[in-house]
């Protein structure tokens, strides 16, 4: 498993976010805002100088963490595809075969049917062929998947070819259905599990989830880790924090991260995770080691 980590979760510097994962011994970037923006914003000379800037530096872009369908349903057409194809514009020049999408926000009437959703991954289907892209879709509170068992039940009805699924079993603790991450979600996507984003919560006396450090929240993540390992998971661990030290995050903050505002005071929260992980990996593998002495 590689590790990376979201970069606005910790800088909006290109510059900052390839040092910081050169301290932490991470392998790659999972772009999202950059430099104030969004990835499929990016000029494709800037594209093409961190390119040559990650290979220098032994890096690769993990993913590319889009807004794409995190839209109204009706929105879909036009400027979601234009966006789509920037993305895969984007993806091309950094060398990168995944984009991060989602299935539309949630109706205030309740969520729409798998079926209809899917009618409208129609188009972006064409386009993913034709660039040899693949969209991986992700469960969140503020979508119409707003957990693992009903995102599974979208790529079910999705070629996954080209499309898969984000397993981020920190959301279920902002799933008004209360899925348990582990084992309901995993067991829920791993068929078209496809790429892992890592944060943990905990609930406070109220029931309103805070984000903690992977590890210290009620995600079991020592056990998530030894079943990716058991499956034979070999892709992408990117840390997504989603707190930070000296301030709270607005609930639309994490609904549309962006920019600056966002970022502010993510450093330490990302290194804190970084470190949490890293060592929730050393111990694991501690244990595998002795288990075969």
């Amino acid at each position: 498993m590689k590790l990376s980590f979201i970069t606005d979760e910790a800088t909006q510097s290109f510059e900052a976010a390839v040092a910081f994962a050169g301290r932490l011994g991470f392998a790659g970037l999972e772009l999202r805002s950059v430099e104030e923006q969004p990835i499929d914003r990016i000029a494709v000379h800037t594209l093409r100088e961190w390119r040559n800037r990650l290979e220098a530096e032994g890096l690769a872009a993990a993913c590319l963490s889009s807004t794409f369908f995190k839209c109204g349903f009706g929105d879909s057409d036009g400027p979601e595809m234009d966006k789509l194809s920037r993305l895969c514009d984007a993806a091309d020049i950094l060398g990168c075969g995944l984009i991060r999408g989602f299935a539309f926000f949630r109706p205030e009437e309740g969520a729409l049917p798998a079926d209809v959703l899917a009618s409208r991954f129609e188009k972006p289907a064409v386009l993913l062929r034709a660039r040899g892209k693949r969209l991986l879709l992700e469960a969140d509170p503020s979508v119409n998947p707003a957990n693992h068992a009903s995102l599974g039940a979208l790529l079910d009805k999705l070629d996954r070819k080209c499309f898969g699924a984000v397993y981020d079993p920190g959301n279920n603790l902002f799933d008004p259905q209360r899925e348990p991450p582990y084992p309901d979600g995993y067991d829920a996507i791993r068929p078209c599990l496809a790429h892992v984003h890592v944060k943990d919560a905990v609930l406070e006396p109220d029931g309103v989830p805070r984000c903690v450090a992977p590890g210290r929240g009620l995600v079991d993540w020592p056990r998530v880790l030894r079943r990716l390992s058991a499956d034979g998971y070999d892709g992408w661990l990117s840390i997504e924090p989603h707190y930070r030290k000296q301030a709270v995050l607005t609930e639309e903050q994490m609904r549309l991260p962006l920019g600056s505002r966002f970022t502010a005071g993510g450093m330490e929260a990302a290194r804190e995770s970084g470190l949490a992980l890293a060592s929730l990996l050393a111990e694991m593998e501690s244990e595998m080691r002795d288990g075969h002495t």
